[in-house]
């Protein structure tokens, strides 16, 4: 299955992280919202990947996010199925979030969108915006979903309990 995928992040405390090219980024503590792609012919065993990863099961950094998520939690991911490239509509839309802040140039080396990656201290503030996205969506990613028939059973969520000694424990909600 094909799609774009949203992963939520913990970050703890303030952590100086160096990013590929990016270079090295200060990132506060707080909530990260991710937006990718899963249109490869993988499809959304990225998002297993990208879980992986912040398990430290994987330690090899393909990705800016990689980076990120080694230092990080991942408290949610969100599955959008769909074959059309909303990726760039839903990252676009979150940056126009008031709420939220922009990390320039991450997750958007091969776009031309301003960032993938948003902050925001309070998780209800990053969450809100998420929600708008698909309770309210605009009207690209609306056309998208249309195409697939999406009622709202496409769109998978998968939140995770943050606890140090087993961080692959997963509740699982489709919406």
């Amino acid at each position: 299955m094909k799609g774009a995928y949203v992963i939520i992040l913990w970050l703890a405390s303030a952590k100086d992280v160096t990013v590929g090219k990016l270079g090295t980024i200060a990132f506060a503590p707080g909530f990260y919202a991710y937006v990718g792609s899963a249109m490869g012919a993988a499809g959304f065993k990225r998002v297993e990947r990208h879980l992986d990863v912040s398990a430290g099961r994987l330690k090899t950094q393909k990705w800016h996010v990689d980076y990120l998520l080694a230092v990080s939690e991942v408290f949610e991911t969100i599955e959008i199925a769909t074959q059309e490239r909303i990726e760039c509509s839903i990252a676009r839309n979150l940056g126009e979030s008031s709420s939220l802040a922009c990390i320039g140039g991450f997750g958007s080396s091969d776009c031309r969108c301003y960032s993938h990656l948003f902050y925001s201290h309070r998780f209800n503030d990053l969450e809100d915006a998420v929600n708008r996205l698909f309770y309210s969506p605009c009207p690209e990613i609306l056309g998208a979903l249309s195409k697939e028939g999406c009622d709202g059973r496409e769109i998978v969520r998968k939140r995770y309990f943050i606890n140090t000694m087993n961080r692959d424990c997963v509740l699982n909600r489709s919406t």
